[in-house]
Order: C-alpha cells, then sequence, then structure tokens
C-alpha cells in the first residue's frame, strides 16, 4: 500500500494554534488610525488607539458605533475591563483616567494626574463592589476607591521606582512592573506579598544595573495571570513563572503569602507579550534587528517549562505572524493580550488572532500533509463535533488520492465504509477503475445485498474481465448472485468469445455456469463433462440430473472415479448395476473399483458378479482376495481354485482346498511351498483333526526342520511320543535336545495345571456342599396360617386343645408343608408341588 508520504519526506509537526486576521470595520479603523492596546471580553473587545479613542468591537472587528467615544487627547496606553463586561477604563499620556459604563452611566467618572498614566486596572468584581477600587500607574501605583460616605480615596501603594507601565488584577492580587521589577500586593491583607526583581537567567540572580528611558521603552515587561495564584513576567529575553503560597503562622499579624520563582530561564529573543497556554507558555518573541533587511516576523514560541530543572524549558513550536508592516516594528511595538479562549497579537496596524485548533482544524492539517488515511481515522472518532467535515466528504477525498496514487487495492478495501449505499459515488468508482484497467481490484466489495447497483455496472465489471481476465471472469460467475446481471448477455458475450477459441477451458467452465444459472442443466452437463470439471458431480446432485448418468459412466468414471462410484450406488435406480457392469467391462479397473465399493454396501448386491469380481481381485489387488473368498458364498470354488493356480497364489489355494474338504491337499500344497512348518501346524490346528496331525507327522518324518517344530508346537494336540517313535534314530535333528526339554517342561506345566484346578474344584465343591447343609438346616416356621400345599386346608387344626390330635405334618427341604394324609403312599420321598403331581385350582 502506498503510504501517505513517502519516507524521505519531511515530517510535518501539527500546529498548537490556528491565526486569522481581525478584519471587518478594524481594517477601517487602523487605515487612519493606529492600535495602541486592547483588553478582551467574552463577548466583546476593547481597542485603544493612539488618536485617544476606545472602540467597542466584536471579536470579528464589527464596530458598535453606539459604543466608543474618545476620551482622550492623546494616546491611550492602557485599557481595562471588569469581570462582567459592563465597565471599560482607560489611561492615556494626557494624564487621564476615565471609567465608563457600557450599559449605566452612573459610575462614570474622569480622573485626572499631572503626569502620564500608562497602565490601569479594574476591580474584576468592579460592577458589583460598593468601593469602585481601580488602580493606576504613573510614577506610583495608585489605588483609587469609594469611601463608604461616596467619596474618593486616593491611596499609593508604591512608587520612586520609574513609570508603572503595566498593572493585573486578578482576585485579591495586584500585579505590576515598573522600571526595576515587579511587585505583588494583596488587597485582602491590604499589603505587598512580593518583589520581583529583573535578574539575569542562568542562574546569576544578578540585579541588573537600573536602566535609562530608553531602553526600558523599547523593552517593556510583560506580565500576565496564568490563574489566581501564578504569574508569568516576560522581560526582554528573561522570562519567568512566579507562584503564591501560603505561609503557615501563628502571629495574625505576619504575612501569610509568599511568592516563589518557579522557573527562571533566558531565551534567544525578546519578549513582548505572553500568556498561559494550558500547562505551556505562549511567547511573542521579537527578533534583533537585521541592518539590511529590517525586522524579521514577530514569532509566537509555545514553551515548556522543564520540571527537573527550572532554568531550562523544550521549545514545543514556533509559528511565524503575518503582521501588516512588521519591518518597521519594534519589540516596544507589539503587545499581546489573551482570555480563555484566544491570544490576541497587536501591532500599531494589524492584530491578529490565534485560537487553540478544534477538530476541524486537525482534519484540514492531516489533508493538507496528505496523511488521508489519518484525517479518515479522525473523522470517525470526532464524529458530531466536527463543523465542517463529513465522513463521506474526506473520504472521496482518501479516495481520490490513493487513485491518484495508483493504490487501488487500499481504495477497494475502504470503498465499502466510505461510499456506503451511494449509488453514483459507486458508480463513478467502478468507472475510474475500468479506465485504469483495474477492475479486478473492486469485485470482491461491489454491493451484492440489499443495496445493488444498476444490472448495467455489474455487466461493465464482467465485460471488461472478460476481455483482460478470463480466470477471474469465471470465479466472479462462481460468487455473484445470478441476478446481479443479465445472464443471457453475458452468455452471448462468452459464446463471442469461444468462436475466436473454442477449446478454452476456462470459457467453456463459464458458459458451463452461465447455462445452469439459466437452468440449461443438460448443456452445463455435457460441457463439464467435455472438460472434466471438478464441479460435475456437485452439478448433478444440485439439480438432480442422475437419469443422465446411464449414458455417461465412463466419462464420470475417467475424471472422478471414487465419486462417481458413490453416485452410482446412490442411485442405482436410476444406473442398474447391469448396465454399469456392461458399460465398464472394456474397463476392469474401473468395473474393479464399482464392484469391490457395491460389496462393501451390500454383500448380496450383485452376487452374479462374485466370480467375475474374484477375477478382478486376482488382477488388481490380491490383498483383497482371501478375505473376499472368506466372506463370500456366491462364487465357483473350481473356478477360483483354476485362477489361484493360475497365478500361484498358494494362501487362497490353501484356503480353497479345505473349504472343498480336501484338508489333506490344502495340508500338502502348505508343505511343499512352505519351508517353516508353523503355517502347517497352524492349519492342523484350525482344521483340528487328528488324522491331519498323523498326515503331517508323515509328510515331516524325513526333514529334521519339519520334525524339530512338530516337537515344540505338537505336545499340546497329539502325544509326542507317536512322533518320537517314528524318528529314525540314525536322524540327526538340529536343537533334538532343546525341543525334547520344551515338551517335558511343557508336560510339566500341563501336569501342574492339572493338580491345581483338582485343588480348585475341590475347594468349590466342598465350599458349595458346606452353603448347601446351611440353607438346609434354616428352621421352618408353622403358624395357624399356614395351609397345606395338596388340600390347602390350615396345617394346624384345633380339635379340643389336645396335642394327642393334632394332625402329622410333612414339610420337605424346599419348603412346602402338607398334612400327612394329602400325600400320596406310593410317593412319599419328594415334594408333589416340585414334581407338578399337585396344581392348585
Amino acid at each position: 500500500m502506498a503510504s501517505d508520504s513517502e519516507s524521505s519526506e519531511e515530517e510535518w509537526e501539527e500546529p498548537k494554534l490556528k491565526y486569522d486576521r481581525m478584519g471587518n470595520d478594524l481594517l477601517e479603523i487602523l487605515r487612519t488610525d493606529a492600535a495602541s492596546c486592547i483588553a478582551l471580553h467574552s463577548k466583546f473587545v476593547a481597542l485603544g488607539t493612539h488618536w485617544g479613542i476606545v472602540y467597542i468591537l466584536d471579536h470579528s472587528g464589527n464596530n458598535n458605533t453606539s459604543k466608543h467615544c474618545k476620551p482622550h487627547a492623546t494616546s491611550v496606553t492602557g485599557i481595562s475591563l471588569d469581570g462582567s463586561g459592563e465597565h471599560v477604563a482607560s489611561c492615556s499620556d494626557d494624564g487621564t483616567v476615565k471609567i465608563t459604563g457600557l450599559y449605566l452611566d452612573e459610575n462614570n467618572q474622569v480622573i485626572t494626574e499631572d503626569q502620564p498614566v500608562k497602565s490601569v486596572a479594574l476591580d474584576p468584581n468592579y460592577s458589583h463592589s460598593s468601593s469602585k477600587q481601580i488602580v493606576y500607574g504613573t510614577n506610583e501605583l495608585v489605588l483609587l476607591e469609594k469611601t463608604w460616605l461616596g467619596r474618593n480615596k486616593r491611596t499609593v501603594l508604591h512608587g520612586g521606582e520609574g513609570l508603572v507601565r503595566c498593572v493585573k488584577w486578578r482576585g485579591s492580587y495586584i500585579a505590576w512592573a515598573n522600571d526595576l521589577g515587579v511587585k505583588i500586593y494583596d488587597m485582602k491583607q491590604r499589603r505587598r506579598i512580593t518583589y520581583i526583581p529583573r535578574v539575569g537567567a542562568g542562574g546569576t540572580n544578578r540585579v541588573l544595573p537600573k536602566l535609562g528611558g530608553t531602553r526600558v521603552e523599547l523593552y517593556p515587561a510583560h506580565i500576565a495571570w496564568k490563574d489566581d495564584t501564578t504569574l508569568l513576567i516576560g522581560w526582554d529575553k528573561d522570562i519567568k513563572v512566579c507562584a503564591i503560597r501560603d505561609k503557615p503562622s501563628r502571629d495574625s499579624r505576619a504575612p501569610t503569602k509568599y511568592c516563589v520563582v518557579v522557573h527562571l530561564f533566558k531565551t534567544d529573543f525578546s519578549c513582548c507579550g505572553i500568556a498561559p497556554l494550558g500547562d505551556q507558555i505562549a511567547a511573542l518573541a521579537y527578533m534583533e534587528e537585521d541592518n539590511e533587511a529590517g525586522s524579521t516576523r514577530p514569532q509566537l514560541r509555545i514553551l515548556e517549562p522543564n520540571a527537573a530543572d527550572k532554568e531550562s524549558f523544550t521549545e514545543l513550536s514556533r509559528d511565524a505572524l503575518s503582521i501588516r508592516g512588521y519591518q518597521t516594528y519594534r519589540c516596544k511595538d507589539y503587545s499581546l493580550q489573551h482570555d480563555s479562549t484566544e491570544i490576541y497579537f497587536v501591532s500599531p496596524k494589524d492584530i491578529v488572532v490565534a485560537q487553540p485548533r478544534d477538530e476541524d482544524d486537525r482534519v484540514d492539517w492531516l489533508l493538507q500533509i496528505n496523511h488521508h488515511r489519518e484525517a479518515l481515522e479522525a473523522v470517525k472518532e470526532f464524529g458530531k463535533r466536527l463543523k465542517k467535515h463529513t465522513y463521506m466528504e474526506v473520504g472521496l477525498l482518501y479516495l481520490d488520492h490513493l487513485i491518484d496514487s495508483h493504490d487501488f487495492t487500499e481504495a477497494a478495501s475502504v470503498a465499502p465504509q466510505i461510499l456506503g449505499n451511494n449509488m453514483n459515488h459507486w458508480e463513478g468508482l467502478v468507472h475510474r477503475c475500468i479506465k485504469a484497467h483495474q477492475v479486478s481490484v473492486i469485485t470482491a466489495v461491489l454491493p451484492r445485498g440489499d443495496f445493488r447497483l444498476p444490472q448495467a455496472c455489474y455487466e461493465l465489471v464482467l465485460e471488461e474481465l472478460l476481455k483482460t481476465n478470463h480466470k477471474e471472469f469465471e470465479k466472479l460467475l462462481n460468487d455473484w448472485p445470478n441476478d446481479l446481471y443479465n445472464i443471457v448477455t453475458i452468455t452471448n458475450k462468452v459464446l463471442t468469445y469461444l468462436d475466436r477459441d473454442s477449446h478454452n477451458p476456462v470459457l467453456l467452465a463459464a458458459l458451463a455456469k452461465l447455462y445452469a444459472a439459466d437452468q440449461r442443466f443438460d448443456r452445463a452437463l455435457s460441457i463439464y463433462l467435455r472438460i472434466q470439471h471438478p464441479d460435475t458431480f456437485k452439478l448433478i446432485r444440485k439439480h438432480n440430473l442422475y437419469a443422465a448418468l446411464q449414458d455417461n459412466v465412463v466419462a464420470l468414471m475417467r475424471f472422478g472415479e471414487g465419486e462417481a462410484v458413490v453416485l452410482l450406488l446412490d442411485h442405482m435406480e436410476h444406473v442398474p448395476i447391469d448396465k454399469v457392469v456392461a458399460d465398464l467391462k472394456r474397463k476392469p479397473d474401473y468395473l474393479h473399483k464399482y464392484l469391490h465399493a457395491l460389496y462393501q454396501r451390500d454383500s448380496h448386491l450383485g452376487s452374479e458378479y462374485h466370480d467375475l469380481q474374484l477375477q478382478l481381485y486376482a488382477q488388481f489387488d490380491r490383498p483383497k482376495l482371501l478375505p473376499f473368498l472368506k466372506s463370500s458364498n456366491y462364487y465357483k470354488l473350481e473356478t477360483s481354485l483354476e485362477i489361484c493356480k493360475e497365478r500361484g497364489y498358494v494362501d487362497e489355494q490353501v484356503f480353497l482346498l479345505s473349504r472343498m474338504g480336501n484338508a489333506s491337499g490344502a495340508l500338502a500344497l502348505i508343505t511343499q511351498n512352505e519351508e517353516n512348518v508353523g503355517r502347517a501346524v497352524e492349519f492342523c490346528k484350525e482344521q483340528n483333526d487328528s488324522e491331519l496331525w498323523l498326515e503331517l507327522i508323515n509328510r515331516s518324518i524325513h526333514k529334521p526342520e519339519y520334525i524339530r517344530g512338530l516337537l515344540e508346537n505338537i505336545g499340546t494336540h497329539v502325544d509326542p511320543i507317536i512322533l518320537i517313535r517314528r524318528i529314525p534314530s540314525s536322524m540327526e535333528i538340529p536343537g533334538l535336545r532343546d525341543a525334547i526339554v520344551k515338551i517335558l517342561q511343557d508336560y510339566s506345566m500341563q501336569t501342574a495345571l492339572w493338580f491345581e484346578c483338582r485343588k480348585v474344584l475341590s475347594s468349590d465343591v466342598i465350599s458349595l456342599l458346606r452353603k448347601q447343609l446351611r440353607v438346609n438346616s434354616r428352621p421352618i416356621s408353622i403358624d395357624e396360617e399356614r395351609s397345606c400345599d395338596a388340600c390347602g386346608r390350615p396345617l394346624l387344626c384345633q380339635n379340643n386343645g389336645s396335642v394327642a390330635d393334632m394332625p402329622v405334618i410333612v414339610t420337605f427341604l424346599c419348603h412346602h408343608c402338607f398334612h400327612d394324609d394329602c400325600l400320596p403312599s406310593q410317593n412319599r420321598s419328594s415334594c408333589n408341588v416340585c414334581r407338578g403331581n399337585i396344581r392348585h385350582s
């Protein structure tokens, strides 16, 4: 798969922010005036100019004419807004501070000083506070607030260190910068918390000499609150991060707050604006002037302080800003203001706004650097949070990119999830792939479920494959449902190609599939048999084409004998056994396999062909011949014997001779062809005929090896003395001693076994006799309810209570009881019930 960017291509880093130039009415304002300072609120922007005008604009730069005024005679040096956005305070070099209500005029006031005012800050809670506090900076930092009598009270918080050029108020803390450093004042405790001198970075911690007015004006301090207790300071090439912390103290009069410098590092640029960006720092960088080319573009640097080393940082990104007229500006001409979502970069003739990049911006950036796949995954992840991009739109761009890069395989894999059920886009993709001769890559992903393209679209794909790739064309006919295309149209196309190449097996197979789809099964089967296609049997079974088997028995066996045999046996009603045998007589190897399978299925089927089957076993598969001879009863013994004689099959002849009753002939055949007497011994054991053993002795008497084998095996069937007496005295028999020893051992073992068996039998007899005696010795209970087993009357009859009058009772061991008078006089030795002579009615 082609990558979105080559490995040699430069790795791109996504910008942290996106930039836009503030326009609309602002352009007309800056055409005749110049921006000097700015203040931000979530609802609007307050802009101060060098002509002393304060404009209230929306965030797009549109001017609200009802909310601007010209409060100052000279340049506006500072603007501040309260938290609710109801009041704006501005100051100027003309020595005035003006507080203006944007909605009500009751708190409007003008404060006049006899020197330039460089900075101003409203209490964040000014609109809702009764004290209406405000601080502003001249050579002193002045706090102005209303007393309970409604009068203004002026308090100098600090002075004597040069102009207060910057002041920021957040919560209860006021931070300001003069020529020597930065101070923080706690309004709750009404005392200064700390003094942070302007120091050199790198751990020197040395205080710089007091600067002249010109240098301070060129490189003023910039401060910004990151949160309620963290202050950022940017001053020339020094950046500090200061944190206000609580100091435990039991003395309520002692200060409970102190400040520490968490980070202090030196940069390679002059800072002309600073703002928090999450846990990072956004700094507006001014590079030193190049005498030949003028000033360089200001840059926004994103810095991340190092947690382990407070004097080092990591620069995450730098973006050069397109500021109009930047060539003529110096560090003092730039400023930076921020709110929770935006950063404004201010120059005299331009304002650029930076915002955090959203999901749409990330997708735009990924598309810009040709990372289309990642862009598509981002769209899927962001979902409804996107306002600009859609999955379809980015997906189509991704497909265009893949096709332009000739990565048609990847394009095909992602097309279903991108195009969905959009028919027009699917058709466009098909036409583009056909034009590029890459149609085979999309065949597997084209819709073929509930949603489908027009038939003509699928036919175009098939026609293209018919021109370029016959195998893929045939495969597609198997994979696609038949109703996707017009079968007749495609069939005619295939026939046209076969006119030029009539023996093409792939096209013939495709034509057979088309015929089968058109229910012309006879033509399909004819082609399958012609090209010996492996789906032939599947076609026959699927469409019940069993009637066609009769004319194609040999053809089916030729390319699939195993499956053909099963098919013929499963459907003997369509193809009788006689028909198959007649057709296969010229192919005895096929006939053998058919008859063998038939015999395995049912040994009685085809019994009239067992003589023929016996010949085929002898010819093609001798190991199955003897089991067949033993299991079948339908072959002719004489014919079978002749066949086995012709081929010299001794084991089969032995079996046939013994089955014909000629055991002697079978034994003779064994002794003639076997060097080992063991086979002859086994045969005699099977026959269990003493005469046959004597015949074996006679045939073996002149063979020393046979005599030894007989001596080792005959002892349990024939008296070995018979054999020993007949051995010629002059014959030398190898291993005779061992054989005789074995006979004696066998005899000794038999004798020992006989005695042991006798002991076991005697023990069992005695045990059973004792058990019988115990059973017969058990008493028999006779009560008044017991009746005679002959007459049925009670055995015990009470006759005046006299024992002499009691009847005589006869009881047998079988527990049957009788009156003595009820037993016949001629046979009183056994129970009549057990003999069946007395039957109860």
